[in-house]
């Protein structure tokens, strides 16, 4: 396996005092470059692909904005934008470049109707003038919201987390090449087995409970109305203010059996608008049920293959543990492309595709 394609491209005329080499000049940096990174990350951000370009007589500079196609062994991995690039005493340029994934850190101020996660991502991804599609399309319908100066990211996220709590369904952003794409994870279930026996050359797993909650409270805020608060005329605002006398609390719980072990874990939310107390008591329990478990994961270094990316899931064989664990979502995957074709996995162990807590 090699590199097959490695190309710079002139994006604009803009800022060169050259008419030489205009916009769409390209350069074949494949004997040029070394140390290949591509990163990819279920967290909502960008892909990035990080290397060095070895000088070499008159040296190619690589301009912020310039475009970087890259293929490995004829699959298109990546193809995205110069954002940085540096000049180095060993006469080599280390550059970083985004994916398109990248102008969605761009902000807006957007007022949503209530629709789902695919309509907020194509409005999104129009304003940003990106090539989208849709590729799993939810059917959840989100509530209006108003994004008030927000990125693009934020304004999906918010409506990702809240599609997770009402479906169990997470959905994520990812690039394919040259287009962006809404994805519901695991987007593949990879057939590949990761085994410590054979490839996998490093491992880390652990175990955790440090956002764990086993009981859940969901809030209520009573106000006691006063004399002259009930005596208040009509269409008028009341003047008497939230204070310890006036205040209390009622509330709806669920608990899980882990308080056996663990101790109590207890976290408080506050109940959804104009919920009765049977619905804040199946918002307790709902909410539990995402937050009731330990917190897993696995870091593994293995073989590379260009399908083991984010927001795909795949199984990993323990030796050591004597521990099978199927389609453990990978949430984030460092390739290094050199002789020796390595990627690095951050996995959660089991079904979720969140930190516990996250959903907030």
């Amino acid at each position: 396996m090699t590199v097959t394609t490695f190309h710079l491209f002139r994006r604009s005329n803009l800022f060169r005092k050259s008419a030489k080499n205009p916009k769409g000049t390209g350069y074949d940096l494949r004997n040029n470059v070394k140390n290949i990174v591509w990163t990819t990350d279920m967290n909502l951000s960008a892909g990035t692909l990080t290397f060095d370009l070895v000088e070499d007589g008159t040296p190619v500079v690589p301009y912020t904005g310039d475009i970087i196609t890259f293929r490995w062994d004829k699959h298109k991995i990546f193809y995205g934008y110069v954002f940085k690039y540096e000049f180095k005493g060993d006469r080599t340029i280390s550059c970083t470049c985004y994916d398109k994934l990248r102008y969605l850190k761009n902000q807006d101020s957007i007022v949503f109707k209530t629709n789902t996660i695919a309509d907020r991502f194509n409005e999104v991804c129009s304003r940003a003038g990106l090539s989208h599609s849709v590729k799993n399309k939810p059917s959840h319908k989100v509530a209006a919201e108003i994004c008030d100066g927000k990125s693009y990211f934020d304004m999906l996220k918010s409506a990702i987390n809240k599609t997770y709590r009402a479906t169990n369904h997470m959905y994520f952003v990812a690039t394919n090449y040259d287009k962006v794409e809404l994805r519901r994870a695991p987007y593949k279930k990879l057939k590949i087995i990761v085994d410590t026996r054979t490839v996998v050359t490093d491992y880390s797993y652990s175990v955790d409970i440090d956002n764990t909650s086993n009981v859940v409270k969901v809030a209520q805020k009573d106000k006691k109305k006063s004399q002259s608060d009930s005596a208040t005329a009509k269409g008028k605002k009341s003047s008497s203010k939230e204070t310890p006398e006036n205040t209390s609390f009622s509330f709806a719980s669920a608990a899980g059996k882990s308080v056996q072990q663990w101790g109590r874990l207890q976290t408080v939310i506050n109940k959804k608008n104009k919920a009765n107390h049977a619905q804040m008591q199946a918002q307790a329990k709902n909410t539990l049920k995402l937050r009731n478990v330990a917190n897993k994961k696995l870091s593994i270094t293995t073989k590379g293959d260009v399908d083991l990316v984010a927001g795909n899931a795949v199984t990993v064989y323990l030796k050591d543990m004597k521990k099978k664990l199927p389609n453990c979502p990978i949430l984030k995957a460092t390739h290094r492309f050199d002789t020796d074709y390595m990627v690095t996995l951050e996995m959660k162990v089991g079904k979720q595709w969140q930190e516990n807590g996250s959903t907030n």
